[in-house]
């Protein structure tokens, strides 16, 4: 019984410390706080303690686990919620409204884009990692049907952002390798 006692002890006194030293960078109106949840799902929920809204938010399938703590049957697991990758991509002041047929998607060196309406002006391309770094930029010419050559990619996940006509589309892609 003793025991269970200190257990519970633990646990309140390292939540009262997490509470008090993340209460200014976790409250809702800090300008430093960024979040998203990737993985394979999760869920967030505000909660309201002393006139203050906290965000908790859980993430299953998160591949970035940076300690873990086993004591008596408990595991405590400290992890990171990624940064809105897709806040640094968007650009909100246009719509995400432009239309393409995008394919093979997985794809190996080169892929077709097929516009569904009449393109105006030059087409952008880029293609940032799954953090947000852009790591492809190319401007072509306004046509319907473009052929994009991302052999120099890495193979992996890559966000591609298509800009014309004012207008935007957003796209996961994966670059594979088939034997």
């Amino acid at each position: 019984m003793k025991e269970m006692k200190y257990e519970n002890s633990f646990l309140i006194f390292i939540l009262f410390i997490l509470i008090n030293f993340s209460v200014k960078a976790q409250n809702t109106s800090s300008p430093f706080l960024m979040r998203a949840t990737l993985g394979a799902s999760g869920s967030s929920e505000t909660v309201t303690f002393d006139n203050l809204n906290f965000i908790i938010q859980q993430s299953i399938d998160q591949s970035s686990v940076i300690g873990t703590s086993k004591n008596n049957g408990y595991t405590l697991r400290q992890g990171f919620i990624q940064p809105n990758v897709l806040g640094k991509i968007l650009d909100t002041s246009m719509p995400i409204d432009l239309e393409a047929n995008f394919y093979p998607n997985p794809f190996t060196e080169k892929v077709s884009l097929a516009f569904t309406q009449q393109i105006n002006g030059h087409i952008e391309v880029a293609v940032f990692d799954m953090v947000g770094k852009l790591v492809f930029l190319k401007k072509y010419a306004a046509v319907q049907n473009l052929q994009l050559q991302f052999d120099n990619l890495s193979f992996g996940a890559y966000i591609l952002k298509i800009t014309a006509n004012n207008r935007q589309l957003i796209k996961n892609i994966m670059k594979v390798r088939f034997n």
